[in-house]
């Protein structure tokens, strides 16, 4: 075992408008591991002003049936997004379709990097960020129908 940190208590509401975040790690807080073959994955409640660790999940494939990135996908079913290293298509297929959003890091970094910059998004949530927390459409309507947001959303595709 190299430097796992450890969770936090943590009761549903006890940070408001936050989401739960999976995050692959091979070792202590990197996010440094491939979905399809990561040790654990680091859970994290995040608001726009705090992120805890909540849990630390250790992938046993052994525990897999059939389908190992299925099984995978079932350890965070509660989350909304998941940092990864990589991840194949089919793998990554599954974890959409769990409504998981899989967002790819190549780089190692620890996870309090991406958290951080997580929680800066929060604040003016994305469209499809804004659907995560919870948001209703209304509130998620960023843009106005204008040129420069026909951009803006283009860009942001």
């Amino acid at each position: 075992m190299s430097n796992i940190p450890t969770p936090l208590p943590y009761t549903d509401g006890d940070m408001p408008d936050s989401i739960r975040v999976a995050c692959a790690s091979n070792s202590g807080d990197l996010l440094n591991g491939h979905f399809g073959s990561c040790e654990r994955f680091l859970v994290y409640q995040v608001s726009q002003t705090a992120y805890r660790l909540i849990d630390v999940r250790d992938v046993g494939d052994d525990e897999a049936e059939e389908d190992k990135n299925a099984y995978r996908a079932s350890l965070i079913l509660d989350c909304q997004v998941l940092f990864i290293a990589s991840v194949g298509g089919p793998a990554a297929a599954k974890i959409i379709k769990k409504g998981i959003h899989p967002i790819k890091q190549v780089t190692v970094v620890p996870t309090s990097e991406l958290l951080e910059k997580l929680q800066s998004a929060l604040a003016n949530p994305s469209p499809w960020l804004g659907k995560v927390m919870g948001k209703d459409a209304q509130a998620r309507a960023r843009f106005s129908g204008d040129d420069d947001d026909d951009e803006l959303l283009e860009a942001e595709g």
